[in-house]
């Protein structure tokens, strides 16, 4: 017999699945479901947890929970910006959030094979699909690349592109590395989720031709809107 957090979970998860609930749909609030169903706030914050949980909601700190966009897929098969990859899904743009030129972090010294000490340029945006935002990006470029780069407009283009297009710097190769993380609070807020929210980041490693590293990238996507698919052969 299903307890009263299930039997709730699975009357709102039908009504998603069935179209009645479509994304971005605002759910009737905590006190307004426990009224309805005749359970406590306690019954119905589990309910949407699981829901939640399994991507189908988005909850918001201050605004509610919202029926949850489909999740926007890139494949690992060949090395493509993320423009290039949701081609289709929609207009994928961004806004700056920052630009310095400061001392490279650890890690961007050890990606981009730079002395320690050495400065660097620190290039931050908010990427969105459409009008919801996706991840935030923090990318490093070394000191002459990176004045290069910020002498242009990159809104709404792949790094990959403008490297190869804008600056003749054609792009052989990338590392990844991909885990999974709770979203830090500042973040959370510009991804419009919970601090601690479950969130994929991805660390990115260009290399030119000659492999030299071009830019060191560590991009933070809200878990509840975006997967990476790959397909192995044996």
């Amino acid at each position: 017999m299903h307890t009263l957090y299930a039997q709730l979970r699975d009357q709102l998860r039908d009504r998603i699945l069935q179209g009645q609930l479509v994304p971005h749909d605002k759910l009737p609030s905590e006190s307004e479901l426990s009224a309805e169903h005749g359970v406590s706030r306690i019954t119905v914050r589990q309910a949407l947890a699981d829901l939640q949980r399994d991507g189908l909601i988005v909850r918001v700190q201050g605004k509610g929970a919202f029926v949850a966009a489909p999740r926007t897929q890139q494949s690992l098969q060949r090395l493509q910006g993320l423009g290039e990859a949701l081609a289709g899904l929609g207009r994928v743009h961004s806004r700056r959030l920052s630009v310095k030129e400061l001392r490279a972090s650890p890690e961007a010294a050890r990606a981009l094979r730079l002395p320690g000490g050495s400065t660097a340029w620190q290039l931050a945006s908010l990427r969105y699909l459409e009008r919801e935002p996706l991840s935030v990006n923090i990318a490093w470029f070394p000191g002459a690349l990176g004045e290069r780069m910020l002498r242009i407009d990159a809104s709404g283009r792949d790094y990959i592109d403008v490297l190869e297009t804008e600056l003749d710097r054609p792009v052989a190769q990338a590392e990844l590395e991909i885990s999974a993380v709770p979203a830090p609070t500042r973040q959370a807020r510009l991804l419009k989720v919970e601090p601690g929210a479950p969130a994929l980041r991805v660390q990115r490693v260009l290399h030119g031709a000659d492999g030299q590293p071009l830019q060191f990238e560590t991009a933070l996507y809200r878990g509840d809107t975006f997967s990476y698919k790959l397909s192995l052969v044996r």
